[in-house]
Formats: structure tokens, sequence, C-alpha cells
């Protein structure tokens, strides 16, 4: 239980706050699966998946995209790298 807490801390979280971007694309990607296997388990076609799929799934690595672009500009000072961890590092 406590390795999926910090999945999911690493995947919403950014520097200890929720990170609105990342919700968003999470909760694209997730929409994206829940509708995917509904469509599949009920062998139902949609005439609009296509565009669906590329809004959710597509929508949602485009937001990490912007979500890296932001922090690049906004959440780290130029020329100073990240450790692994995702820290900055000091010195």
């Amino acid at each position: 239980m406590e390795l999926l807490k910090k999945i999911m801390d690493g995947l919403l979280y950014e520097n200890g706050q929720l990170s609105l971007t990342r919700v968003l694309a999470i909760s694209g990607w997730l929409a994206f699966l829940f509708v995917s296997f509904y469509l599949v388990w009920r062998g139902m076609g949609w005439q609009n998946y296509e565009t669906f799929a590329s809004l959710t799934g597509g929508g949602s690595a485009a937001t990490q995209i912007a979500n890296k672009l932001i922090n690049s500009k906004y959440n780290s000072q130029v020329g100073q790298p990240l450790d692994m961890r995702g820290d900055k590092q000091n010195g």
C-alpha cells in the first residue's frame, strides 16, 4: 500500500504540491482507458472514437509536454539540472 501511495504521489504531485497539469493529463488518460475497455467489453463501436482517443490520449501527452515547459520556465533556475529524484541539486 505504501508503494502505491508513493507512485500516486509521484504522478500527481510536484515539489510537494498537487499539480493541475498532471491531474488533467492522468484524468484524460484514465478516461481513454475506461472508455476503450468499456467499448471492447460491450463489443460496441463508436463513430467518434478516433476524435475521443486523439483528445484524451494525445491530449494527455501534450499536457505533460506543457507541464515540462511550464516547470522549465517558472519552477527552476536557468541552467540548474535536476538529480535523479527530481530534486534540485545543491551547490
